[in-house]
């Protein structure tokens, strides 16, 4: 049963490689269901890390788990906001575990650094409000720690009520990967 359910997550994980990376994702998932298969669990993952890491490098800059948030207190640690309704200089908090970033060597093991610029957009696209480089998420660490995730927040700013966009642009610093995602948001009359 290990094995079967070592498997499905292999396939998984190749399922979304493309032909470019599959070769050398399929090597490591077959070595580490072998690895499994002859009782070397601890070896088997370091196998499959090296499939993980193939589509890591492959992929997009990309972002997963986008929430506003109370509060966040590390990766995946984070009291989800009950609405997204803002009034003028409310905080807003945005939790978000970026993907597929790259690393730069650094004393001790790697560093990731990703820098990150915002647009409030209205409803028809226009810009209403911008920030370049606002926050600069980055980390100093001993493995390729792909656990990771920044909380954005800042203080809204005057807009007349309505919806709008909140539109996070990111740049990772040590390549040339960008990547965005969007927060939409409503803006209450001032109380």
């Amino acid at each position: 049963m290990r094995g079967y359910a070592f498997f499905v997550s292999a396939g998984c994980l190749l399922a979304f490689a493309s032909t470019a990376v599959a070769g050398p994702a399929v090597d490591a998932a077959a070595k580490a269901e072998a690895l499994v298969a002859e009782g070397k669990p601890a070896e088997a993952l370091d196998a499959f890390d090296a499939a993980y890491e193939a589509l890591w490098n492959f992929m997009p800059l990309s972002f997963r788990n986008i929430h506003l948030v109370e509060s966040s207190a590390g990766y995946g640690i984070y009291e989800e906001q009950a609405d997204s309704s803002f009034r003028a200089d409310d905080r807003m908090a945005v939790y978000v575990e970026p993907v597929g970033y790259s690393y730069a060597e650094a004393a001790d093991g790697y560093a990731i650094d990703l820098k990150t610029s915002l647009e409030i957009r209205d409803t028809e696209g226009k810009v209403v409000a911008e920030a370049k480089d606002l926050w600069t998420g980055s980390l100093e660490t001993r493995r390729r720690n792909r656990e990771f995730n920044m909380t954005l927040s800042y203080l809204v700013p005057f807009m007349r009520p309505g919806d709008y966009v909140a539109v996070f642009m990111v740049r990772d610093g040590h390549s040339d990967k960008t990547g965005s995602f969007e927060v939409p948001f409503t803006m209450l009359p001032p109380a």
